[in-house]
């Protein structure tokens, strides 16, 4: 049983009749309403310096937003620094990286023409004329008074096959400075194109009296021994001494090697001056050609070949004389599939070349694939006889009417001889 204590009587307490909270409302009420009075009374005065202050901070957000959303900013390109840096491989040789280093500074020096003149030189020496003539019509808008601007895109339009507009443009060089050696001698390898061979010749003999250091005038007389006047030991003579004068010539050591292994046969020379353009422009893909068709044709060597022409596809995908020789090499080292993509892509890219249709459809023959192998032999039939190509028709003839027998009895090799189709006077 529990006992239940009574509770202390504590009294009745009486209510403060403002509490503490209250009069602590009733102030802030008070003072917030005499501060709106006083605004609303001086509203005329105090307006602005409120507005200045939000203007401000929406200024300060703005910039702040901004400097979170832009991107770092780039590091400004001295144009200066890299002249010199394209000018030092330019007299290196190395010409490839004397190209790419101006380019990259163009759009900082629009009115220096020699830079786009080198860039167009550069273009041609890898074959690559369109691109050249358009660099060379910029240094002609760069300085329309310079005559070596008008030169540079005389001889672009002769190598581009327009000898005509490449006439204009050699005269008005000429024009503008009557002894420019460079413009001359481009002039007689328009004169060349156009069909005026003795007057192309006469040009070269006095522009080498007159200066004898003119590179361009050697390999203009070269050109004229090797291709209308057939003195090939002359033509390598003069094409010696153009690349011995300027050894930016890349082209020129290159048809020294051509008509050094295909000529005279001497094969180690050839190699010694394309191993030396390689060294210094390893993108030449003129030189990677020419040393991936020596060692497959001429030194029987096609894993050595292989080594070069596919370099050459590598820096120019849409060279039709390497992924056609690099076909080549693949088909005589039975790599059949991957000779047959070689000439496929060789034929994709254009090429109207008899003997391409024909290796074509070869290495999808030796695949035992006959309906593929007439997709290339018959246009390619056709275009062997529109050209005038012996041994290729020759060819072609015998392999189309067999193509289907042949598979009947065997699918290990080719029914005809390959090495009845011949070479190219180019290896092409």
């Amino acid at each position: 049983m529990q006992i239940r204590t009574p509770k202390k009587y504590q009294g009745v307490q009486r209510r403060s009749i403002i509490g503490c909270r209250r009069l602590v409302f009733y102030i802030v009420m008070l003072v917030l309403i005499g501060s709106g009075i006083g605004v609303f009374l001086n509203r005329e005065t105090i307006a602005p310096g409120v507005q200045e202050a939000l203007q401000d901070a929406l200024r300060e957000l703005e910039d702040q937003a901004a400097t979170i959303a832009a991107p770092a900013p780039a590091a400004t390109i001295d144009p200066a620094n890299k002249l010199i840096e394209a000018n030092n491989y330019w007299q290196r040789g190395a010409t490839n990286a004397a190209m790419d280093t101006y380019i990259e500074v163009i759009d900082s020096v629009p009115n220096l023409p020699e830079v786009f003149r080198r860039i167009a030189f550069s273009l041609i020496n890898l074959g690559r004329v369109d691109e050249a003539l358009a660099y060379a019509e910029q240094a002609v808008n760069a300085d329309p008074f310079s005559a070596d601007a008008w030169a540079i895109r005389g001889w672009a339009l002769d190598w581009a096959g327009r000898p005509g507009e490449a006439l204009s443009s050699a005269l008005h060089a000429l024009e503008l400075d009557p002894e420019n050696s460079r413009a001359e001698a481009y002039l007689a390898e328009v004169y060349r194109s156009l069909g005026q061979v003795d007057l192309a010749f006469d040009l070269t003999e006095a522009i080498l009296e007159r200066d004898p250091n003119s590179a361009e005038a050697y390999r203009a007389r070269g050109l004229i021994k090797w291709l209308d006047y057939f003195d090939y030991p002359g033509a390598i003579d003069d094409f010696k001494a153009a690349y011995a004068t300027d050894s930016n010539l890349d082209f020129v050591a290159v048809e020294i090697a051509f008509l050094s292994s295909s000529v005279t046969g001497n094969s180690d020379e050839a190699l010694e001056f394309l191993q030396e353009v390689i060294e210094s422009n390893p993108r030449n893909s003129r030189a990677l050609y020419q040393l991936g068709y020596i060692y497959r044709f001429q030194l029987r060597n096609p894993s050595q070949a292989l080594r070069y022409l596919q370099d050459c596809v590598d820096f120019d995908p849409d060279n039709v004389l390497c992924h056609y020789e690099l076909g080549r090499a693949q088909f005589d080292l039975e790599f059949y599939q991957d000779a047959a993509d070689s000439f496929a892509r060789a034929i994709d890219l254009g090429s109207d070349n008899p003997r391409h249709y024909y290796w074509a459809g070869e290495a999808q023959r030796t695949l035992n694939n006959c309906s593929r192998a007439m997709n290339y032999f018959e246009p390619g039939l056709q275009k062997a006889r529109a050209q005038e190509v012996a041994d290729v028709i020759d060819a072609l003839e015998v392999v189309i009417p067999s193509c289907h027998q042949a598979f009947a009895f065997s699918t290990s090799a080719p029914t005809s001889d390959p090495n009845a189709v011949g070479e190219d006077a180019t290896g092409a």
